[in-house]
């Protein structure tokens, strides 16, 4: 032993300064790698409650408990909190005053591989039972919130109807239930929402079916009809035409039917009203729908009065000086159709 002893202090002598660094490396990796392994988060869970058939819980002191877990870093991440819940089971459901149901790690459910469950908070959960009843009540009208930018809301829903399943005290007297709100403040365009119905704030002892009811709202705007007289036809043709158009009535009125917004919009210089003559092959007379063009994004129903014009077709190069005279029509470098905005307003 005395024969080794140098060698062993000759070990620790040399090169001091290095093997220190390692040792203390080596203890901050451990310690590293223990805060990493044993990470402490802490997580809400609810407190779920299973009684027999035929039994309801009518109220319970708690409704959520506060669960610590411990685990890596990793494992805590992978740890999906929507499947964790605290379940109990009580064994008498008939103690006046409510039954103490004891919580403790082993009654929470959903924690993955590598994960402790280490406290739980509360450790006691105060129930009271009913008896369940199980019954069908109607559904209230959805209310309506706010004004629609035009017109009015109408609400139509589906179903009318729902069962509900809970406490007798709680659900004896219930006939109807009420749904959320439904916001139509500046609303334009009707639209399709579903919405939940409300159990007046006791929906932890109650169950809905279905909890949401489809709601359709309706926007009705009150349609106004408008005028406009003496509107000139024009014909549109294609760019090689070389015929000449005479229409009679040369002159054709034009009404709009739409919200107010709508028609408000029109100006006077907003509306033509051409007939579609690219099609027209030979000379002739020929019945010929009119049409009347709006700017883009005016929607309502246009009609003109006549609805057909009767249009006269001649060759230019015959009668080159009536067609200055008696064709009042342009031979615009547009589009070969335009269709007329024939969007119907909302009813």
């Amino acid at each position: 032993m005395p024969a080794r002893f140098p060698r062993t202090r000759a070990f620790f002598m040399e090169n001091r300064v290095t093997k220190l660094l390692a040792l203390l490396l080596a203890i901050m990796t451990v310690y590293a790698i223990q805060r990493i392994t044993n990470q402490l988060e802490d997580f809400e869970i609810p407190i779920v409650v299973e009684v027999d058939d035929g039994v309801a819980v009518l109220r319970q002191d708690a409704k959520t408990a506060y669960i610590t877990c411990r685990g890596s870093l990793d494992d805590l991440r992978r740890l999906d909190i929507r499947q964790l819940r605290c379940v109990v089971s009580p064994k008498e459901t008939g103690v006046a005053g409510g039954e103490r149901v004891p919580i403790g790690p082993r009654n929470v459910q959903g924690w993955s591989r590598g994960v402790q469950i280490i406290k739980v908070s509360p450790d006691v959960v105060v129930v009271d039972f009913d008896r369940e009843i199980e019954k069908l009540v109607g559904v209230a009208k959805p209310e309506t919130v706010g004004k629609p930018l035009l017109g009015k809301a109408e609400v139509d829903y589906d179903p009318k109807i729902v069962r509900i399943r809970g406490p007798l005290s709680k659900l004896e007297d219930r006939n109807i239930l009420r749904t959320e709100p439904i916001n139509v403040e500046d609303a334009v365009d009707s639209f399709t929402k579903r919405v939940k119905v409300l159990s007046e704030g006791e929906s932890d002892v109650w169950e809905i079916e279905p909890a949401e009811v489809t709601v359709r709202v309706s926007i009705v705007t009150k349609a106004i009809n408008k005028e406009w007289k003496q509107i000139p036809v024009l014909a549109v043709v294609s760019t090689e035409c070389g015929r000449n158009f005479k229409f009679s009535p040369e002159v054709v009125d034009v009404s709009l039917l739409g919200s107010p917004q709508a028609v408000t919009r029109v100006k006077d210089s907003d509306i033509s009203v051409f007939v579609d003559c690219v099609g027209i092959a030979t000379n002739g007379v020929f019945k010929m729908a009119a049409s009347v063009h709006l700017p883009p994004g005016i929607n309502v129903s246009a009609a003109v009065e006549p609805p057909l014009i009767e249009v006269t077709v001649n060759p230019i190069s015959a009668t080159p000086n009536a067609t200055q005279q008696d064709t009042p029509t342009e031979t615009p470098k547009v589009a070969p159709t335009l269709e007329t905005e024939n969007d119907q307003p909302q009813d």
